[in-house]
């Protein structure tokens, strides 16, 4: 401490020199002076912080309880969840007795806001034998479509809207007369013949970065030869089958996305919000079918979608201080098969969550082409580490068929999903728990 208190006594000895001759005979004084001045000056930035909005650097806490707990003495239930009676849960928590609850609805209320609406129709006696037939004779879907219950869960911070109704997932759906799985594994076979990806034929067949290439064990960096902004690459792992990926190939093309990013951003430090995106097959809209991630690095901020979310955190520590908005909120989902993935930093356990995540949709549920997007903390060291490292996924389900899984209701007005959120999370939380377990 003494020593560190030199450059001071030494501002003193030219501004101040008899208050530094004092200085001088007492060591002890300079400490605790120095002490004073360090505590003030880390109380002015911490107030200043707190003046002007700024949230806290962003750590990920766990709840409490248990998602088991929750329903048993929140939801007052013990059957299987319904996204249908998400209406009736809410209702209940806000309600409830015991503080933990109230505090889960609290929560949720500062962030979303949640309605239950109807819609009726009629249908002539003609048109319900073909409504019937698509229902497959069910009575209590020829009702439920007769009063059609309507929930709307929409996000008060980044406006983001999900609007759920179980009977939209019953729609008639033209297919192609190939199998899933067969579609799949001849569009691998046949898109492997003649790849610029695969092998060595990426060095003549792909551009490089300004800086040259990067190459890892298992994957390597082509730069877009189609740029959509100015540090903008490929990681292309060097397995063709994205469906196929193992964990070490999965990590292998995170690794080097992070590598690639610490490269751009050294040689122009302006750059520094990193994100990707990947697409896999192309009912996910993919180019090419060989596995590869887009990366890039923005100026200033993110791009908009992301950039809304962060903004959106930061709004939310200003409105409840002390609070931060990734452990807070739980996420409306884009479609019906999407998912999230958060955590502090991109790591080995981020790696394992995501290779999970795929297993199960590809193995046990048949879900062949998604769409990833995922944004890590800014790399500007200066700035504070308000942001989480977040990943969503959504499975285009599914890959064989005709209709597009995304239309004009997604794109320009609000997310309608017609599979329920709470099948999914048993689906998922089953699958990757006989994984961990035979692991």
């Amino acid at each position: 401490l003494y020593r560190l208190s030199l450059p001071f006594y030494r501002l003193c000895r030219s501004c101040f020199p008899m208050m530094a001759i004092q200085l001088k005979r007492d060591a002890c004084s300079i400490c605790l002076l120095f002490s004073v001045v360090l505590f003030l000056t880390f109380a002015y930035l911490h107030l200043n912080d707190s003046l002007n909005g700024q949230q806290t650097p962003f750590t990920m806490t766990l709840p409490d309880k248990s998602p088991m707990w929750y329903q048993q003495h929140c939801f007052n239930t013990e059957s299987p969840l319904l996204l249908e009676n998400l209406y009736t849960y809410i209702s209940q928590t806000r309600k409830s007795s015991i503080e933990a609850c109230r505090q889960l609805a609290n929560k949720f209320d500062s962030i979303f806001r949640l309605d239950e609406i109807y819609g009726s129709l009629k249908l002539s006696p003609i048109y319900l034998k073909k409504v019937k037939k698509w229902l497959n004779n069910d009575e209590q879907l020829i009702t439920q479509i007769r009063k059609q219950k309507i929930l709307k869960v929409y996000n008060r911070y980044t406006h983001e809207e999900m609007i759920y109704n179980s009977i939209r997932g019953k729609r008639p759906q033209s297919t192609s007369e190939l199998s899933p799985e067969n579609y799949t594994f001849k569009l691998m076979k046949d898109t492997m013949k003649n790849c610029d990806f695969c092998g060595k034929n990426y060095l003549n067949s792909t551009a490089e970065d300004s800086f040259g290439r990067l190459e890892r064990t298992l994957s390597y960096t082509a730069a877009n030869t189609f740029k959509y902004d100015r540090w903008h690459t490929l990681i292309v792992s060097r397995n063709h089958d994205t469906l196929r990926l193992t964990k070490d190939e999965l990590e292998d093309m995170f690794e080097l996305c992070k590598e690639w990013f610490k490269k751009a951003h050294n040689l122009e430090r302006e750059y520094s919000y990193p994100e990707m995106i990947w697409d896999a097959m192309p009912k996910s809209g993919a180019s090419q079918i060989h596995t590869h991630l887009q990366v890039s690095l923005g100026k200033d901020s993110y791009y908009g979608t992301i950039e809304r979310t962060r903004q959106a955190s930061k709004q939310y520590a200003k409105d409840h201080p002390h609070k931060n908005y990734f452990n807070d909120y739980l996420q409306t989902p884009l479609k019906d098969l999407e998912l999230m993935i958060i955590g502090e930093q991109l790591s080995k356990h981020f790696y394992r969550a995501i290779h999970l995540v795929f297993r199960s949709f590809i193995d046990d549920m048949n879900e062949y082409s998604f769409s990833f997007g995922m944004y890590l903390p800014p790399m500007d060291e200066t700035s504070i580490r308000d942001m989480s490292v977040l990943c969503r996924i959504v499975f285009r389900n599914p890959v064989t068929n005709l209709r597009s899984d995304m239309n004009g209701l997604d794109l320009y007005t609000s997310s309608v999903v017609g599979k329920d959120r709470y099948v999914l999370f048993r689906k998922l939380k089953s699958s990757i728990e006989k994984r961990l377990y035979n692991q």
